[in-house]
């Protein structure tokens, strides 16, 4: 690709997941002077997944550039061409497929957008529910996905490390049954600052966690019911 001065720089950095020493790149929201440089990340480090936690304007301030096409035609980003493949809205996200090329490398990309995550807060009362639903679905693709996850909201800390703090939670809590919510997020803080930005995010993940292990138990519940019907039978 042709290189230009100052175009190695990105405001990412490499989180560990709870497999992989490189699983997430947390990263800024693109803006219209980085939006090229952001596929150009995508494409150099084969990522398959963008989570996206924020709205391009909220509250009349643009919080992250339309980095994708409007439509179905193909739009050219520097030297990537980005073509998106599908759309599908929820009353909380929003799904997209594209397809990135460059020269004769093609490489299809999922696109996760939570749609209803202030800034600096939290979603909605009673959306611990939507949001586990939605980190859910992102790591049953990730597991089948190769390269760093990007997940971004527009300062790329506070939403973007909330989410990457549930991801792990969600593989600790099915295999676990103690969890270090305050000594993980120092953790993050060490590869990006301002990871998980406010307290209120920090209760959320609480939240969160709290009807993990509920699910869990409730798991527990069933299989031992299935189990016990079967050993009378």
């Amino acid at each position: 690709m042709n290189e230009e001065e100052g175009s190695d720089y990105i405001n990412a950095n490499y989180i560990p997941g709870y497999n992989c020493p490189q699983e997430y790149i947390a990263t800024q929201g693109p803006l219209p002077e980085t939006r090229n440089d952001f596929w150009k990340m995508v494409l150099q480090q084969k990522s398959q997944i963008i989570v996206m936690l924020t709205q391009c304007n909220e509250k009349r301030r643009v919080k992250c550039d339309h980095y994708w096409p409007f439509a179905e035609e193909p739009v050219l980003y520097g030297d990537i061409t980005v073509e998106m493949l599908s759309e599908e809205e929820q009353a909380d996200w929003v799904f997209r497929n594209f397809r990135i090329s460059y020269a004769d490398e093609v490489q299809d990309v999922m696109h996760f957008n939570y749609t209803s995550w202030p800034d600096h807060g939290v979603p909605p009362t009673n959306a611990a529910e939507s949001i586990l639903h939605f980190v859910q679905m992102v790591r049953q693709q990730a597991t089948k996905s190769k390269g760093p996850m990007v997940v971004h909201c527009s300062a790329g800390v506070g939403r973007t490390g909330t989410f990457i703090a549930l991801d792990r939670l969600l593989q600790h809590i099915h295999y676990h049954e103690f969890v270090d919510i305050l000594g993980m997020v120092s953790d993050m803080r060490s590869y990006r600052m301002s990871m998980v930005q406010t307290e209120e995010q920090f209760i959320f993940i609480h939240q969160c966690v709290q009807l993990m292990w509920l699910k869990k138990k409730q798991q527990f519940c069933i299989s031992d019911v299935i189990y016990e019907n079967v050993s009378k039978s």
